[in-house]
């Protein structure tokens, strides 16, 4: 009990010290969403047919009880190569190497770019199933995912910071308690963009089944 009460001292410590760091990394993911959903306005005539044809592809492969048939060991190997592999293990590649922490900044934001650009057109394409995909294929595993970002960037951006201030001479504080705290938030990264994972190849299909009424 006392050991428990000791570590969530030092989470909710940690998280205070670095509240600015979090927020800035959330308004910079809500920018992203912001100019994805605003860039699904900016596709020309040409670009809205064809996405709209592969939506409308989609749609009916779902009405039509398709995604029972999804292999969800493929699925769930590409969901944990692109988002524990690339993305929280890049995060924390980034931070170590100090160098290249600003790239982090730029996954984050793309990560938004890209959710608020799918969201959008889906919605914009057509409102109902647009809503009912989004909630059903979208919404469940971002739900973890995007934390999952948010924590793992922030441990990242913290380790470059106390390590470029220490390399400049700045701070004589030892880095090695930020590197095990970065460690720690990357390994916790992970684990969410693991149960992510799992959410999108087992829960997703299910949810899918619920919503096919809305989609036919």
């Amino acid at each position: 009990m006392f050991l428990a009460g000791a570590l969530w001292e030092l989470i909710v410590r940690y998280f205070w010290r670095h509240l600015p760091l979090y927020v800035a990394l959330i308004l910079l993911f809500v920018t992203g969403l912001g100019f994805g959903a605003l860039a699904t306005h900016k596709l020309s005539p040409v670009q809205k047919e064809d996405l709209s044809s592969y939506i409308s592809a989609v749609y009916l492969t779902l009405a039509e009880g398709s995604a029972e048939t999804l292999d969800k060991a493929q699925l769930f190997y590409g969901s944990f190569r692109d988002n524990v592999i690339k993305t929280a293990g890049l995060i924390f590649l980034l931070g170590l190497t100090v160098i290249g922490a600003p790239l982090i900044l730029a996954v984050v934001f793309v990560r938004g770019f890209v959710l608020g650009f799918t969201v959008g057109f889906l919605v914009q394409d057509a409102v109902v199933k647009g809503l009912v995909l989004s909630t059903t294929c979208i919404l469940p595993h971002n739900a973890l995912m995007v934390p999952a970002l948010l924590l793992g960037a922030g441990g990242a951006l913290s380790f470059a910071g106390s390590a470029f201030r220490t390399l400049v001479g700045r701070s004589k504080e030892g880095i090695h308690g930020q590197l095990a705290t970065s460690t720690f938030l990357a390994l916790v990264s992970g684990l969410l963009f693991l149960a992510a994972a799992v959410v999108e190849t087992y829960l997703t299909p299910f949810l899918i089944q619920l919503g096919r009424g809305f989609l036919a």
